[in-house]
This record gives C-alpha cells, structure tokens and sequence, in this order.
C-alpha cells in the first residue's frame, strides 16, 4: 500500500467496509523477490553462510527456498478498496495469520483476492481483520494459502461496531524449548521496504513524527518474519515446507536496529506457541502459534 499525502489525518471508519473485497488479481514472484525478503527480514546478517537456502540460487548443492511469512508480501498487492479512504500513517498492525496449503515456492504466479472480514470497536480505535487468499489459478477454486491480518487504526473507534473478544491463551510453565537471539540493521526498515511495503512510517522520519513516532520504525511484517527466521532456526532448519501455520499479535513497536528474542516451547510434535521480546525484555510479539506438517 502507497500512502497519499491527500489523506484526512482523521481516519473514519464505518460498518459497511466490511465486505469490501478486490477482484482476482494476477500475481507473480521470482528467484530475486525470495532473496530480497529474506535479506529483508535478515536472512544471513552476520554470517553470511548461515542461510544460502534463503539467500542464493547459485549455491553448490543448496535449492533455493521461499521463507513461509513472504506470503504476507503477495498479500498487500490488492488492498481492499475500503481501506484506501483512510490515512495509513494511523495503522497498526494488530495481529497476523500465515495458512500454507501447499508449501511457497521460491517462484511462482498466482492469484490474489483481499476482503475486509470483520470490523471492531475498541473505543479509542478500531480493528479492521482483512483476510487474503492465493489462489492457483483465476477460478478461485485451487487454495494455495491464506494470509489474515488484523489492523488497528487509532482515532477512529467510537462508531458503534462490535466490541473485541479475546481467547485465553496460555504459555507453558517452563522455561522455553529454545531461545533465538537475532539483531536488526539500523538500515533494516529501508531494505525490507523494498519487498513492496513502502509506507512512509518506516522511512521519513517527518512523516513518523507526526504520527507521534520519535522516528520510523520497522514494519511490523519484517518483525514477523524475523520471527519466522527464528522458527526455522529452532525446529524446521532449511524446510520451511513443514511450516502449515503461523500467528501472532503485535503488541509494541520494533525499532530498526533493535535485538530481538523468540522463545519457543513445543505444546506437541506438531505445535509449538512462542513470543518475541526486545532487548529490554518487552514483548513485542505475543500469543505466537505454530503449526507444523504432522505427515511430512
């Protein structure tokens, strides 16, 4: 999504957004855009060798693969029209949801269709859960995955929607299974940009001011897929093909160059739940869930 400066820093949302949804759109990804995410969500940062199966399609011995969370890319290539009456620089982004059918491959086409599922009242904000589905062909028919994603806009609550409802979620009482260490680049905001998200909240720093950031801060989508990094380091190493699910809410913002922490605990041989904290020990991600191909 392109912000526009023309945009009404008040942001209004109202009921019947719901259901704004756009045509199947043709869609397509090749060897460099699989590099680019990867190394935009930090993929061999400091060491080089450490992910050539996500880095390079040149490598002796190594195929390329496609990290899972980069359907999240594909997925903002149609935004529903609803949303572009409003002023992004308000967004946030609450929680995501990836879905695998069939395994992301490191090239392909597809098509796309993006709906706005539901809207929430939050009072001092409204939620807005879009949900987005690649399809194999212009059917509709052929799945090959999901990507939902819950966005909270602030300031614009208070029109009389339904209120949220949360789940009980629990983490083990244990210390985690593992534990994955990872650092962002100062830089990591303008490299990740480049994979589709051009938002100004993560580049001009005017921009981020005026939406009472100190300064821009990394897309909450680059934070996801270094959490997605994390998984792969812990329990999938270079088959991200296992991964069948993954969700998680966002709950404060990252800074490019920020320290990153995932703990994981494994609940059974095919879930694992997990949160992300910040080098203060803050969560930025919670209520993480995995899911992994039981039959692979």
């Amino acid at each position: 999504m392109t912000p526009q400066d023309s945009r009404p820093l008040g942001a209004r949302v109202t009921a019947d957004m719901v259901g704004s949804s756009t045509p199947l759109k043709a869609i397509s990804w090749d060897e460099r855009d699989t590099i680019l995410y990867a190394l935009g969500v930090g993929a061999g940062l400091g060491d080089p060798e450490s992910e050539l199966h996500f880095t390079t399609e040149n490598t002796s011995g190594i195929t390329l693969k496609a990290i899972p969370t980069m359907l999240t890319t594909l997925a903002v290539a149609a935004p529903p029209p609803a949303l572009s009456t409003l002023d992004i620089g308000r967004f946030l982004h609450a929680e995501q949801s990836v879905e695998f059918l069939h395994p992301l491959s490191s090239q392909g086409q597809g098509f796309i269709c993006n709906r706005i599922a539901s809207i929430e009242d939050k009072g001092s904000g409204a939620i807005i859960r879009n949900a987005a589905t690649l399809f194999a062909d212009e059917s509709g028919q052929n799945i090959l995955a999901r990507s939902s994603s819950s966005i909270y806009v602030r300031g614009a609550g208070g029109f009389g929607g339904p209120r949220p409802t949360s789940t009980p979620f629990i983490i083990p009482d244990r210390a985690p299974d593992f534990s994955i260490q990872q650092h962002t680049r100062p830089e990591q905001a303008l490299l990740y940009r480049l994979s589709g998200d051009r938002h100004r909240l993560h580049s001009d720093p005017q921009f981020a001011r005026a939406r009472d950031f100190p300064r821009p801060i990394l897309h909450g989508l680059c934070t996801y897929g270094f959490a997605c990094r994390a998984v792969m380091t812990a329990l999938l190493g270079a088959e991200p093909e296992r991964l069948t699910g993954m969700q998680a809410r966002f709950v404060k913002p990252v800074f490019p160059g920020d320290s990153l922490t995932t703990q994981i605990w494994l609940t059974d041989t095919s879930n694992a739940v997990f949160q992300m904290l910040n080098s203060v020990g803050e969560r930025v991600l919670e209520r993480g869930t995995i899911t992994l191909r039981s039959d692979y």
